[in-house]
This record gives structure tokens, sequence and C-alpha cells, in this order.
């Protein structure tokens, strides 16, 4: 709507990591929203494999994806300090931030946020979830990640996945809801028990 570009990130792992896929379903969302404002999407990437899958993504809703994405380099802080300068020089209106990170996560977040853009994180890298708290204005935490590729893809195996993931949760509450009333009710149980014989005991 300001007609500013949006950043979007796919964090620094590769596409065998399931939160780098979840980013690039994701991303394809974004790309359908940003292509029917007409403003510039910019996709730099650290992997050149990552890279080729988000422009067959970005491709499909996206028509000047080829000038949108980047393949940059693979060294970590080299890449984190070539994203920082395109943020500094183009001020996108938003910055996404999906996918895994390590040690740049803070740096590049608190860059967004120095350029007063709109910045939505999502991870499950759960040693940088408290950076992505504090600098981002939305966070997408752990499973959420997935929980989101899931429901914008609407893949039936993402869909099953999550799902099947939440039954086994509910499982596991009710055993424990279940084994907690049990052994509460052993103790009361066995409390009685010693008072009866306590006054069985007096009253001989």
């Amino acid at each position: 709507e300001l007609g500013k570009p949006i950043l979007y990130l796919t964090g620094a792992g590769d596409m065998s990591e399931p939160s780098t896929v979840a980013a690039a379903v994701i991303l394809g969302r974004v790309a359908k929203r940003v292509a029917s404002y007409e403003t510039e999407l910019m996709v730099p990437h650290r992997d050149p494999i990552v890279m080729a899958v988000c422009q067959e993504i970005t491709k499909q809703s996206y028509l000047e994806a080829g000038k949108a994405d980047a393949f940059i380099t693979t060294d970590q802080f080299s890449y984190t300090a070539a994203v920082d300068g395109i943020m500094l020089r183009k001020q996108p209106a938003a910055n996404f931030f999906m996918g895994s990170y390590f040690a740049e996560s803070l740096l590049l977040t608190e860059t967004g946020a120095s350029t007063g853009a709109i910045q939505i994180a999502g991870t499950d890298s759960d040693h940088q979830m408290p950076f992505s708290v504090t600098t981002c204005d939305y966070t997408l935490i752990g499973e959420e990640l997935y929980a989101a590729s899931a429901y914008l893809s609407r893949e039936p195996v993402q869909v099953g996945t999550l799902r099947g993931q939440d039954i086994g949760k509910a499982c596991i509450l009710v055993a424990l809801g279940l084994g907690t009333a049990l052994a509460t009710a052993a103790v009361l149980f066995h409390a009685d028990m010693s008072l009866v014989l306590d006054l069985v005991k007096d009253w001989k």
C-alpha cells in the first residue's frame, strides 16, 4: 500500500529443513499479495537451491520474480551484511524472517527495526526466538510456522502431519491428566486408610 518494497528471507537452512520448506510455502502467499499491489519483492538467499525453488514459487504469482530474487553468498556474515545493506538502501515497508536462523538473526532484525519496517518472523530455532519476539512486530513461534504453512497451502500431507501431531499431543495430555488424577486418588485413599487404622487402634 505504501509503494515500498517487501523483503522476504527464508532463513539460513537448506531445502532439507522443514522450516525452510514452510518459509517457501508462505512466500507463495506473500508474493501473490505483493503482485496485486505491484510492488517490488526482494528475496535474497544464502543457498542456491533454495533460491531456485523460491524463484519457481514466486514466478507463479509475481511477474518480475527474476529481478526480485538474488543469490548473495553462502557465507553467514557476508550474507547478513549484504541483506542489512539492502534494508538500509531500499527501506522496505515490511520484512519477513521465515525459516531457520543462527547468529545472524539479531543483526538482521535489529537493522530492519531501525528502518521502521513492519517485521514478521517465524522460526523453529528455539535459541533465536527471544530475538524475534523482541525485535519483530509479529512472531510465529516454533510449530506456528508449520501451522501457517499448512493453513496457507492446504497441502494434504502438511495438514495431515499437523493434525497427527495435535492428536498425539491431545493423547499425551489426557494420559497426564488421568495419571495425575489416579495418583491423587491413591494418595487420598492411603491417607484415609491410615486414618481409619489409627481410629481402630484408638478404639481398642
